[in-house]
């Protein structure tokens, strides 16, 4: 199956870490992209600081924002990549046109300027320890075990990412290096590719050799995103502050 083709005015962001009760900058720029004629978004992850499908709590929570998601989605091409903090969705029938990523769908294939471009939110290719976390939190007991005890457990986790909107992420000057070459050695190629994923709140943009690095930046914080435009005749990524 071909690859989708990224095209121009086509936006990208991730780790919006939004929550009615302490972050709500998210439903303003969703309202906004309403007015704008149509195209591709691409949501990278962490959208929701908790969003679980199987969480009824965190869906009544974000009841809002996710009808002017659905909204959207009947107007915009949306492809939603889940992250570690809104996970398990594809069943709600918020996202019924939208196309959703899954973890073990990552990275997504795409095509970008007429190369491939990987998308994710950017928590693979990871070490063992993240990974033993990832499966526990996504666990069918664990998640039943925080529904039973949902009066307690639910404010405590909601403080904590709370807490964790202030804690600053700090990469070696090899980071970008490393993720490059995680993706080489995972997917078996060394040909010319794009890299776009979120999660690590770089906001940076690198080449190294032949590999484009897109590291999307803390929507949260910045209220940045990037969009795809045409720079001298060729597709290039311009960050936009909202």
């Amino acid at each position: 199956m071909q690859p989708i083709s990224i095209q121009k005015n086509a936006i990208f962001l991730a780790d919006s870490h939004h929550h009615c009760l302490y972050n709500n900058v998210l439903d303003d720029f969703l309202l906004h992209l309403l007015q704008t004629p149509k195209r591709q978004i691409f949501l990278l992850g962490d959208i929701f600081d908790f969003l679980v499908g199987k969480v009824p709590k965190s869906i009544a929570d974000n009841q809002k924002t996710l009808e002017i998601l659905q909204k959207l989605s009947l107007k915009h091409e949306i492809y939603y990549f889940e992250g570690n903090h809104d996970f398990l969705l594809q069943n709600l029938h918020y996202f019924q046109n939208i196309h959703y990523y899954p973890l073990k769908n990552q990275p997504a294939c795409f095509l970008l300027n007429d190369q491939k471009a990987y998308l994710a939110h950017g928590d693979i290719f990871l070490n063992w320890h993240y990974r033993c976390y990832i499966n526990f939190i996504r666990n069918p007991f664990t998640l039943t075990f925080l529904n039973l005890f949902n009066a307690f457990l639910y404010p405590k986790i909601l403080h904590h990412l709370q807490k964790k909107q202030k804690i600053k992420y700090n990469y070696s000057k090899d980071f970008i290096k490393t993720r490059i070459q995680k993706y080489k050695e995972t997917l078996f190629t060394s040909s010319p590719f794009y890299i776009i994923e979120g999660h690590f709140h770089l906001g940076q943009i690198k080449q190294i050799s032949s590999i484009h690095y897109i590291g999307l930046p803390l929507f949260t914080c910045k209220k940045t995103y990037f969009i795809v435009e045409f720079d001298n005749y060729s597709l290039s990524f311009k960050p936009k502050e909202f």
